[in-house]
């Protein structure tokens, strides 16, 4: 005897919806993460998933809306690991007035 909700298989609910709800996983565990970097790749994460599971159903609103998602978390998160890589070659200056001071 098979389960049924309206006279379809609750397996096939399931088989055609568990992408969606591992997509919505990822999305709300990155919520749960108070570091923007974090969050964001988990994000990023999600927003795949969810492209895929666009394309399969076919949603394609929801693939192409995580698909521009996805361009913004890639377009900050390669913004933030530039910005570190600078900060990390720039060499640590001593401030102007201090070396004023030192030459007198």
């Amino acid at each position: 005897m098979e389960l049924s909700i309206l006279g379809v298989s609750f397996l096939d609910i399931l088989k055609n919806e568990w992408l969606g709800i591992i997509a919505s996983a990822f999305i709300l565990i990155s919520f749960l993460f108070s570091n923007q970097i974090i969050t964001r790749m988990i994000n990023a994460v999600g927003c795949v998933v969810f492209v895929v599971y666009g394309f399969l159903l076919p949603a394609y609103s929801t693939a192409f809306m995580n698909a521009a998602l996805l361009v913004v978390h890639a377009v900050f998160l390669i913004k933030y690991i530039i910005k570190k890589r600078k900060e990390k070659k720039a060499p640590t200056e001593e401030p102007k007035e201090e070396n004023e001071e030192n030459r007198e």
